[in-house]
């Protein structure tokens, strides 16, 4: 009886064993399963974001430090003087990682070191492949760190459209060029969609056409990586020339009157002069303090003028790249520069809300007229081809004409109230149509030749 009893325990005993085992494979199991499925869901996206914020203003396109550019998955993975960066699924062997977690000196990001999580996620995404974008869908479209809840996919109720931050006529011509995100739209006067120049790296902030009309460049880039400029042939719709120069944003373009020289202007404080025909920088003009918003030249092309946000329009001399002088009674960003036709007078505003006009020459410039125009910031003036009439736009949605002839500036009248930020204008070649390019992505061509002046959307 005892020796059943010793014998039904001993059964007993093996069979907790053996579940206790099988326990711990199952515990094993799905600890593994989390671990592989933890790799899988790592994406390019979510390390992208990593360098982006961490190593970028080190390793971008125009700085490279080591021969590296970390601005795409293509450029990291071509790596720089020391070799590929990253070992397919060998976290241990890929210097991305020994750089990061100090592995190797000095360690990276000098100064901005990553957190564990940080450096888990990169180490987590090397062993799981190394994979590009668009590998793993459903973490791509989510966006969000592995473990963390994805955000619900929520369409607009109306389709979007991307604003309208330039737009140019072609001199002489009816062609329309519109810069919107990534494209430049081609429109007839009458508003007829023609065609579309593709391949802009972002929005297209600044648009200009040469004065014979053949050529168009448009200019943008990406915020604090770089700037970036595309000539294009107009009549054959073929890029010529593609420019990655400033280290920030471009925000505006505008050709020489001989066609020869391209100027450009940036978030990164300065105006840089280019050849039109090499795409070589020509001259680099610093003196600005603050952002550039705006550039123009005289109708000479002897002059090259600059609105900045540090509340001043310099004037540059173009043959030297030296500057003239500076036109300082601004009280706040100045967004907008304009030459009168005639070269003598010149037009500024910003976020001062005021309209200011100099007369201008080689020597100096002296404000002759100045009026408060609009209830909020000013973003754009513009004179009429025939140099009568002066428009402009602001932050209060609204659109004014004034008599650029009168000794005062006088409102000849204001348009119907915008629908959203009216950011650009351009008047025909004739001067009796005004398009309007607006924030909500909308365009509207004023009949300037009735009395209200009346918009075909």
């Amino acid at each position: 009886m005892k020796r059943d009893y010793e014998k039904n325990e001993i059964n007993e005993n093996d069979e907790k064993r053996k579940i206790f085992v099988y326990f711990v494979y199952f515990v094993f199991f799905v600890i593994s399963l989390h671990s592989v499925r933890a790799q899988q869901e790592i994406s390019y996206k979510q390390v992208d974001a990593i360098i982006q914020e961490k190593c970028i203003i080190c390793h971008s396109h125009t700085l490279r430090q080591s021969g590296l550019n970390l601005e795409s998955f293509d450029s990291l993975m071509a790596g720089g003087k020391r070799g590929a960066p990253v070992i397919a699924g060998k976290s241990g062997e890929s210097l991305l990682l020994k750089f990061v977690n100090g592995t190797l000196k000095p360690r990276m990001p000098l100064g901005d070191e990553l957190s564990a999580e940080e450096i888990g996620l990169i180490k987590a995404w090397i062993d799981a492949g190394a994979k590009g974008p668009g590998a793993n869908p459903s973490t791509e479209a989510a966006g969000s760190p592995a473990g963390k809840a994805a955000l619900p996919d929520i369409k607009p109720i109306v389709p979007v459209k991307a604003a309208i931050s330039s737009l140019a006529f072609q001199p002489g011509g009816n062609l329309l060029a519109l810069g919107s995100y990534k494209e430049i739209l081609l429109t007839g006067a009458d508003g007829k969609s023609i065609g579309k120049l593709e391949g802009h790296t972002n929005q297209v902030r600044g648009l200009a056409f040469s004065q014979d009309g053949k050529l168009l460049a448009a200019a943008g880039g990406n915020p604090g990586q770089f700037g970036e400029i595309k000539i294009w042939n107009v009549v054959d719709r073929k890029e010529l020339l593609s420019i990655r120069g400033h280290s920030d944003n471009i925000f505006a373009v505008a050709f020489s009157p001989d066609g020869k020289l391209l100027a450009s202007c940036s978030y990164d404080r300065m105006v840089k002069l280019w050849d039109v025909a090499t795409g070589k920088e020509v001259k680099n003009l610093k003196d600005h303090t603050d952002a550039v918003f705006a550039v123009a030249f005289s109708p000479d092309g002897k002059l090259l003028a600059s609105a900045s946000a540090d509340r001043t329009i310099k004037i540059w001399d173009v043959a030297t790249g030296e500057r003239r002088y500076t036109l300082g009674e601004g009280l706040d960003a100045m967004n907008t520069v304009a030459f009168h036709p005639s070269g003598k007078l010149l037009a500024g505003a910003g976020a001062d809300r005021v309209i200011r006009i100099w007369e201008v020459n080689d020597r100096e410039g002296k404000q002759v007229r100045s009026l408060i125009a609009h209830e909020d910031a000013i973003n754009q003036v513009i004179f009429s081809p025939d140099g009568k009439t002066l428009a402009s736009t602001g932050a209060d949605r609204v659109i004014k004409l004034w008599d650029a002839t009168a000794p005062q500036l006088t409102e000849i009248k204001m348009l119907e109230r915008q629908p959203d930020w009216a950011l650009v204008m351009a008047y025909s070649p004739d001067g009796k149509m005004l398009v309007v390019g607006r924030y909500d992505g909308s365009v509207a061509t004023y009949d300037l030749t009735t009395k209200k002046g009346v918009a075909h959307q």
